[in-house]
């Protein structure tokens, strides 16, 4: 059992599913064994390796003609590709010869390669990756036989779980009040406020990333994007479309939010986390809530500043009687002082009128003059979430949000129809 939030926030509830974390996304890097690479003037190098037998795309960024008119080339790369697998495809790119050394990178949602859609899916790491190098041996063959499988690294995983609200329309309403949360470091990514997504982190953070957006609103593009295919004939498109128009999965996905945390390698290392495929795989074994405390911790500091108590007022009187119930002072001469009251009642009427985000960016408070104003407003009832968002205009807003701490067993998320998925290679050999 372990601890994570449910909140309420403009009359919007969200309740967590009981249930595992899902790897969504997992990308791999994968090393060419020392046999075929070495050091030359700093660069790496390949050694006895015909490019052709790899069979994979290669480009090159220059083309140039020699003094005898023959056309060369030279910074030779391979782009993207993607690899076919039993639904959706596999991006796969080498990098060559440089100063990094050679290697391949896989990337791809364990979930949508298994059964065709990601609205839930497996967190176990070694199924995840058991899948996804199949594929690349079936594609690569030979590739795949030069690589150092045993050293291949985690480069990035993202962990997602999901929580429901009423309808469509407040899935909507709780993105918009989450783009504007943010809790010490962790931020609301600057350019990236959609509709149907908020982000934190910077975009080109190499340590963690988090974001919350609406499954629904992903889940029926992607359909729509896959049906477009299959009416040109794509025979691949109409397997994802079968799986995809499921009518159980859609309504999952319906009222549904995914809270996504992006981990890096970095991330990783500096959290004493395994970045060896294998040795994780184990770490995972004997820390089977490895998953779902790191995602917890990927999000503690948003979900803190949703943290609050319930507390319903009727209009502004009301709200001041409060601040100076809780902070009159009493004089040397014994006399009653409300002007910490009315200090903080002014402070919350000029977030009120700018805006919590606009009054921190203008400076017009020193930065721990402005902060323990917020503490204080935060220890009568309000949460931090519900402060920066106080400027919106909505009736709403005249309920307070809270967070509440409760129980969640992470062992059944997924519908009671849900099969844990086989890997390929698997269900091959029971065949």
């Amino acid at each position: 059992m372990i601890q994570i939030h449910h909140y309420v926030a403009h009359n919007i509830v969200a309740y967590f599913y009981d249930g595992e974390i899902m790897i969504d996304t997992l990308e791999i890097l994968i090393p060419f064994s020392v046999d075929y690479v070495d050091v030359v003037e700093g660069r790496h190098e390949f050694v006895n390796v015909d490019l052709k037998e790899l069979d994979i795309p290669i480009g090159a960024k220059a083309v140039y003609w020699n003094e005898n008119g023959e056309q060369k080339t030279e910074s030779l790369y391979s782009p993207y590709a993607s690899l076919e697998t039993s639904f959706t495809g596999m991006a796969c790119k080498v990098n060559l010869e440089g100063y990094f050394y050679p290697h391949v990178l896989i990337k791809g949602s364990p979930a949508k390669i298994m059964q065709g859609h990601n609205v839930f899916g497996t967190d176990c790491l070694e199924i995840c990756v058991q899948e996804m190098l199949w594929f690349l041996r079936q594609s690569y063959p030979t590739l795949y036989s030069m690589l150092s499988i045993q050293t291949a690294e985690i480069a990035r995983i993202d962990l997602t779980y999901m929580s429901k609200v009423a309808s469509p329309k407040q899935v909507r309403q709780a993105i918009d009040f989450l783009a504007r949360i943010q809790n010490g470091h962790t931020k609301p990514t600057k350019s990236k406020k959609y509709e149907t997504t908020a982000y934190w982190g910077g975009a080109t953070s190499r340590l963690i990333r988090q974001k919350c957006y609406s499954k629904y609103d992903e889940f029926m593009a992607q359909l729509e994007d896959y049906k477009k295919k299959a009416e040109k004939g794509d025979p691949h498109a109409k397997v994802v479309v079968t799986a995809m128009s499921d009518e159980r999965i859609i309504e999952i996905a319906r009222n549904s939010l995914r809270w996504e945390c992006t981990f890096l390698k970095r991330y990783l290392e500096r959290n004493d986390i395994p970045t060896n495929v294998w040795d994780l795989i184990n770490h995972q074994k004997d820390n089977v809530n490895l998953f779902p405390t790191m995602w917890q911790k990927g999000f503690h500091k948003i979900f803190e500043a949703l943290r609050g108590q319930t507390m319903t007022y009727i209009d502004d009187e009301q709200l001041l009687n409060k601040l100076k119930f809780h902070f009159q002072t009493v004089t040397p001469k014994g006399k009653v002082s409300y002007r910490k009251s009315l200090n903080l009642y002014s402070f919350y009427n000029q977030i009120k009128t700018i805006g919590y985000a606009e009054m921190k960016q203008q400076k017009l408070y020193g930065t721990r003059r402005f902060e323990q104003l917020v503490v204080d407003l935060v220890s009568v009832g309000f949460s931090k979430a519900y402060l920066q968002n106080l400027h919106v205009e909505n009736d709403e807003t005249k309920i307070i949000p809270f967070v509440q701490m409760i129980n969640i067993d992470f062992a059944s998320q997924v519908p009671s129809w849900f099969v844990e998925p086989i890997p390929t290679p698997h269900k091959l050999l029971v065949a």
